[in-house]
């Protein structure tokens, strides 16, 4: 046992890092009511330079206002998005005051749909980027229950350009899903840092500049003020048809959707009409407002509650537990074998110590036991959160070949101040021979991600035992959970594999070969499912087509499929779907979505699925890796299939691996 003090040079770095917020100006006065609802008087005349006053919606949001409320994902909810009643937050914005998105909840607001006819305009000042990480998205039935078919246009970030991997803003995509799921999208076509920046995005539509299939609506879209111009219809911001349609399920969303990463920053000056603003009208949009604007981070209240569910605690709930004072049980950790240990950290922020720490041992102990008071035992290493560790002969400073850390957190004032005060902490042990392996994801209260890689040489030869205790000092752990982690174990006989064992693979990257499902004809797939077991959608997808082609390549008649190709329907794992169909749904899992999910991480799934003439029935069971067993029925009608159509069906998949046993 060895209380090491960071080297001098770390503990500059951390001194000097504490993130630095700019001072906040008062905000203007602002005469403008929060929102307008629907105006009916006729169009003003403006003078260029002058903001149109006969907008449909206006948010100045510098006053609270009712249209505004904060919004979370619930996957076990219909819809997902489902508005709370914790109030907004305001910072400064480029005209009083803006609303503040923290990145664990987004923002719905009280808009409806104006017709095809609009401008939609609004500032934007993203904290971070993330791949598909929405800004605003708006829509007459988002989610897809109402009507069957899903419209929206989406503001968001992405990396569609084929020729660089730099998240690009604002990407523009839309989506129809009644007319042959027209997808329209555009991105900037460089790279284009936005972060931590005042950007002003105005798009105007107007359904009579039509592409020149006539099937898409060529929208202006303005950054800045200054309009994107294409050099080729390829390049033009192109959006579907009634995507602005009013409708009891609108949704106007700032921050978050139905399914990617939640947004983090501020909004500010939003405004719908009903009709086309001018390039001068557009101008004055983007005049009216400080682009140089800044703002303070708002800083989080950490309030240190008990988990009553919690397996252990080591500390107290003041953070005033002394250094190697309070134990967790001892974990075993057999060779070659993953475990993932899940904790709760607080702490006061005061020292880069003050958290989580990992003893490695040779002897079991129990609760409070302090390790070093069991006879025979040894101590191979202790590692802190912080990347520092030490063992007898030495701390990680001067030991480089023995502790190897690696991190991306960045900013260490931050990750000491606002990631570990409140933290939901992820570590995934593998002992393999006596090398001890750590990978620590610290995940901050707005789901930040802050990963620290850990690989420990120690003394442990093989006929000795290995056990990890959990301490800490002046801070509070929850121990949650301690499962095998979940290792993927390719079938090496499988008919075919799709996706990848590390589950990086993107959607609609990867596809099985098509199987012919005739009609009154009955197909049975045996398959095994991996997946990390966080979003419902990374299972298996099943697709159905007219049309059979080659294994692995995009069926789509922009890959392998001719031009006449159409996808009937798509099929979630999750009981979801789309395309032009009706679909019906009977689970045995309800509401209760973790058990699925966790039941998905590794599940040999038995599909039996069955053809007549339009309607498909898919009945599925799942069982996990103890044996429980899941069962659901779809059934899928399609609008577009006939009875005398071919009809394939075909696995793919996002972010999981999956391997198809065999088809009877």
């Amino acid at each position: 046992m060895k209380k090491k003090l960071l080297s001098v040079l770390l503990c500059g770095v951390m001194a000097a890092s504490v993130l630095a917020g700019c001072s906040k100006k008062e905000p203007e006065v602002q005469p403008e009511p929060t929102q307008v609802e629907e105006k009916t008087e006729e169009k003003t005349d403006v003078q260029a330079g002058e903001i149109p006053q006969d907008y449909k919606y206006y948010f100045s949001f510098d006053e609270p206002s009712d249209g505004v409320k904060l919004a979370v994902q619930d996957s076990a909810a219909t819809p997902i998005v489902q508005v709370v009643d914790d109030a907004p937050t305001y910072v400064t914005g480029v005209k009083g005051n803006a609303l503040y998105i923290d990145g664990s909840k987004g923002a719905k607001l009280d808009v409806n749909g104006v017709g095809d006819t609009y401008t939609v305009s609004f500032w934007v000042n993203p904290s971070r980027s993330a791949q598909y990480m929405p800004t605003l998205q708006y829509g007459p039935d988002m989610h897809g229950d109402a009507t069957g078919g899903q419209h929206y246009v989406n503001f968001t970030w992405a990396t569609w350009n084929p020729n660089s991997d730099v998240l690009e803003y604002p990407s523009v995509w839309a989506y129809d899903q009644n007319d042959e799921a027209k997808w329209p999208y555009w991105y900037p076509g460089n790279e284009n840092g936005l972060v931590k920046q005042w950007t002003n995005i105005t798009m105007t539509v107007d359904p009579s500049e039509v592409t020149s299939d006539g099937t898409l609506i060529r929208a202006h879209l303005y950054i800045n003020g200054e309009e994107f111009v294409a050099d080729s219809e390829d390049r033009e911001v192109k959006v579907v048809f009634n995507t602005m349609q009013a409708s009891d399920n609108f949704d106007f969303l700032l921050g978050i959707n139905y399914w990617d990463a939640i947004f983090k920053g501020a909004f500010d000056e939003i405004y719908v009409y009903d009709y086309v603003l001018n390039a001068e009208q557009v101008k004055a949009l983007y005049a009216a407002g400080d682009a140089s604007a800044k703002y303070e981070e708002p800083s989080h209240e950490v309030v240190v509650t008990a988990d009553p569910n919690a397996l252990e605690t080591i500390g107290n709930l003041d953070l005033n537990m002394p250094f190697w004072s309070d134990f967790s049980s001892a974990i075993e950790l057999p060779d070659g074998v993953a475990k993932i240990v899940k904790l709760k950290n607080y702490s006061s922020g005061a020292a880069n110590w003050n958290n989580y720490v990992m003893a490695f041992t040779n002897m079991p102990h129990d609760k409070g036991v302090d390790p070093n008071t069991v006879e025979g035992n040894k101590e191979f290493a202790v590692v802190r959160a912080d990347a520092w560790g030490w063992n007898a002969d030495g701390d990680s400073a001067t030991l480089t070949d023995v502790f190897q850390f690696n991190y991306d957190i960045g900013n260490w004032g931050t990750w000491l101040s606002q990631v570990m005060t409140d933290a939901d902490v992820t570590l995934t042990l593998k002992r393999e021979g006596d090398t001890i392996n750590i990978v620590a994801d610290n995940v901050d209260f707005n789901g930040t991600s802050n990963v620290i890689t850990s690989t420990v040489k120690t003394s442990m030869t093989a006929d000795d035992d290995c056990y990890l205790t959990i301490l800490g000092e002046c801070c509070y752990i929850e121990l949650l959970s301690v499962e095998d982690a979940i290792v993927v174990t390719p079938v090496a006989d499988a008919v075919d594999t799709i996706g990848k064992t590390d589950f990086t693979n993107g959607w609609w990257t990867d596809w099985a070969a098509p199987v012919e499902l005739a009609n009154g004809a009955t197909k049975k797939v045996h398959l095994k499912n991996w997946s990390d077991g966080v979003n419902n959608w990374d299972n298996y997808v099943i697709m159905f087509t007219n049309e059979a082609t080659e294994a692995h390549q995009n069926p789509n008649s922009d890959g392998a499929g001719s031009e006449n190709h159409v996808e009937y329907a798509a099929l979630r794992a999750d009981a979801y779907g789309w395309d032009d169909a009706t679909f019906a749904y009977e689970t045995s899992w309800g509401d209760d979505w973790a058990s699925w999910l966790d039941a998905m991480k590794a599940a040999d799934v038995t599909l039996e699925i069955s053809r007549n003439d339009n309607v498909i029935v898919v009945d599925a069971v799942i069982v996990d890796r103890n044996g429980k067993e899941f069962t659901s029925k779809s059934t899928v009608t399609s609008n577009v299939m006939t009875a005398d159509d071919p009809c394939y069906f075909l696995i793919t998949c996002e972010e999981c691996y999956i391997d198809i046993l065999s088809i009877e």
